[in-house]
Order: C-alpha cells, then sequence, then structure tokens
C-alpha cells in the first residue's frame, strides 16, 4: 500500500510540472489559426475568366486546357504538429501542336483525381513550420506515388504563404503522349478580401536530369488563380 501511495502521489506531480503539461497541450500558430478559420472544409475553383484554364507545356510543343476544384479536409493537430488532406479534382485535355502553332487533333483526356496529404511541424533552429506533401490517392493510370515535397508554411502580413520547394523528380507531360522527368518551385498565396478567399499559385517549372538531378528552368512562371467563399463550408 504505500508503495502505490507513492507512485500515486509522483504521477500528481508529474503532471502538475509545466513540461508535462506543455506536451499535452496541442500544436498552436498563426497559421493553423489561418487554416482552421479560412480554408479547412472549403472548395475552391478557378474563375470562368481565369487566364491560366490554357498553357503551353514542354516547352510550348503541347497546349493544355485546364480546370479544377480543390478542397482542403481532414485536419488533425498533435503537441507536435498539425496535417491536413488536399482533395484536388481536375479536368485537363492536351493537345499536340503542329508547326504554326494548331491545335493537332483530337486532344488526350488526363482527367484525375487525386490527394495529397501535407505535414507540418516547427524546426527547432529557425522556429518557422516546415513540412512535406505527399501523394496518398490518385485515380490517374499514370500516378506518382512515394513522390514528396518539401513545404514552408509562413504568415506575411494578413496573407497565409506555402512555398513548395523541388525534390527528386516525378513525370512531367510531354509531346506525343510521352512523358519526362520533371519538378516545380511553387509559391501559393491566400488572401481573404471582401467575403473570398482567393489562392494564387506561382509555378516555376524545371526539367531533371535524373543522373545528377540537375535542374533546368522551362519557359516563364506560370500563375493560377482559385476563389472560395468564406463563410461556407
Amino acid at each position: 500500500m504505500k508503495t502505490r501511495a507513492i507512485l500515486a502521489a509522483a504521477c500528481v506531480l508529474l503532471f502538475a510540472m509545466p513540461g508535462a503539461q506543455a506536451q499535452n497541450t496541442l500544436f498552436s500558430s498563426p497559421e493553423l489559426d489561418f487554416f482552421t478559420q479560412n480554408m479547412l472544409g472549403k472548395e475552391f475553383g478557378m474563375p470562368p475568366n481565369e487566364a491560366s484554364r490554357t498553357r503551353l507545356l514542354d516547352g510550348g510543343k503541347v497546349e493544355s486546357a485546364f480546370d479544377r476544384k480543390i478542397r482542403y479536409s481532414n485536419l488533425a493537430v498533435s503537441p507536435e504538429g498539425f496535417s491536413f488532406n488536399v482533395l484536388f479534382t481536375i479536368k485537363q485535355t492536351l493537345y499536340d501542336l503542329d508547326a504554326n502553332g494548331n491545335r493537332i487533333l483530337p486532344g488526350r483526356s488526363m482527367d484525375r483525381t487525386f490527394v495529397s496529404r501535407h505535414e507540418f511541424g516547427r524546426n527547432i533552429s529557425t522556429g518557422k513550420i516546415v513540412g512535406n506533401r505527399k501523394t496518398i490517392y490518385n485515380d490517374s493510370p499514370n500516378a506518382n506515388f512515394g513522390m514528396t515535397s518539401n513545404l514552408i508554411l509562413s504568415m506575411e502580413g494578413d496573407k497565409l504563404v506555402i512555398l513548395t520547394l523541388p525534390g527528386g523528380f516525378t513525370d512531367h507531360f510531354a509531346a506525343g503522349g510521352q512523358y519526362k522527368p520533371g519538378t516545380s518551385e511553387t509559391r501559393t498565396e491566400f488572401v481573404v478580401k471582401d467575403g473570398t478567399i482567393t489562392r494564387t499559385t506561382i509555378t516555376q517549372t524545371f526539367d531533371v536530369d535524373p543522373a545528377t538531378l540537375r535542374i533546368t528552368p522551362v519557359g516563364e512562371k506560370t500563375v493560377t488563380v482559385d476563389v472560395a467563399e468564406v463563410g461556407g463550408r
């Protein structure tokens, strides 16, 4: 009995200690607050007049007609960090271009749905929120599973910013229904204004030498805009 009493007292003291309480406190940050209040459960869509619905790929050899929906869900928060899913529903048709830049018909449908899991924690040396993204579902027959990207999450004033940094390579569309090794670097900004949240993605695409992992920029940076209503879920 005496031993049990000592153990019980020790447990009370342990949970009363500040360090023990801190270990049971869920992760918190302005970035997570912004995500929860403005992005969780929202569906983003491309405006009808969005210029990036049509763009050139593979050094101007392929034209892409593109539309998508994006939804953020499945938030999980622990003492160490947080994670969430991003669902992409994409409608896309690819057209090879002839010497005059005209579409060669018929196009190739590349419609697909995929889910990526984003995981974040706090970097000890810098205090920054860093993480990774991995595809966990893709109904495309040419899906690239296991491909991960490095992420940095931050607030810039009232704007949430996610930087996605190249890691390895994946399959990028090429002419003739082929693929080539490539990667991309993106800056995605989220801004709330006048009852809507705007998701602006600035992307630089690279060709990748799979032997050396040397990257070469392909074309200019592209900008894609998606919007969602702030009120609904």
